[in-house]
């Protein structure tokens, strides 16, 4: 129960920063947007394509481009929710113009990131998809699942490394690594609990209101539709929001001893300590 108490006080201290630099939120907005677009922009054109052509390898070569694409968006409005972040934290205003200005200044270390990205889910993909071809479907998924959730938690740090240092993809998966190996603490629990608690005020209600929505069928019932998806919209922008400050306020802890925000060194303390210290303490 501690750990998720900590965690629970983490994504509070991390909610009062979003709440006091709402332009925050702007970035999660434009990258579902761009999202959008990007989905239709190729998925459309691979479709119109295959249909016309009927030529499946150059349809998968578009749907291949626009994966990549669709992670370079989301990964440039990431980068510059983290350097907004970043600033808040110090007590800085910020706006979404100073965060697109540095993701742009990390043009060359986001694209390259981004294909270091689709290379690693491809392979992931593709042993899983050996496995089921071979009649283990249940091992592909659970090695899937594992391979997905080390990689994670080996990049954690990632996004931080490359706004706020501008290191490129080798670097930054090694010091995201580093960091982690050497100061591993809450940082999961406090992403579940982030995680969890926007499930539970967003994703569940939203849900349900979009299940009752399309049960009754009429026009109340597509009204509910409506609000339910716009309460899963806010819960996606929220969430997006509160990582980015969370994770920086734990980086700069554990890579400088630096307490920032609302945050209390406490707080951080118990987020972040050596193991070492961590196994002493519990004795």
């Amino acid at each position: 129960m501690g750990r998720i108490r900590r965690g629970w006080q983490l994504t509070k201290e991390s909610w009062a920063v979003v709440r006091a630099d709402r332009s925050l939120l702007v970035f999660p907005v434009v990258s579902g947007i761009a999202g959008l677009l990007v989905l239709a922009a190729f998925g459309g054109g691979a479709a119109a394509l295959y249909s016309s052509t009927d030529s499946e390898p150059a349809a998968i070569v578009i749907l291949v481009v626009g994966v990549y694409v669709l992670i370079v968006a989301a990964l440039f409005c990431n980068v510059a929710l983290t350097a907004c972040a970043a600033r808040a934290l110090e007590g800085e205003d910020t706006t979404p113009g100073e965060g697109f200005a540095a993701a742009r200044a990390r043009m060359g270390q986001i694209l390259g990131w981004a294909g270091l990205q689709l290379v690693i889910g491809a392979l992931i993909s593709a042993v899983q998809a050996l496995l089921r071809e071979a009649g283990a479907g249940v091992v592909g998924a659970i090695v899937g699942g594992l391979a997905n959730f080390a990689w994670n938690v080996a990049t954690f740090f990632v996004v931080p490394v490359i706004a706020l240092e501008g290191l490129g993809p080798k670097a930054a998966l090694q010091k995201s690594i580093h960091v982690i190996r050497q100061r591993w603490g809450e940082g999961v629990v406090g992403s579940a609990a982030i995680g969890g608690l926007v499930f539970l005020f967003a994703f569940l209600p939203g849900a349900a209101l979009v299940a009752g929505g399309i049960a009754l069928g009429d026009a109340a019932g597509w009204v509910l539709v409506a609000i339910g998806a716009a309460i899963f919209v806010v819960g996606v922008v929220a969430q997006s929001a509160l990582m980015a400050v969370f994770k920086v306020a734990l980086y700069r802890y554990a890579t400088e001893d630096v307490v920032i925000g609302p945050f209390q060194r406490e707080q951080l303390e118990a987020a972040f300590a050596p193991r070492g210290r961590r196994r002493a303490a519990a004795v």
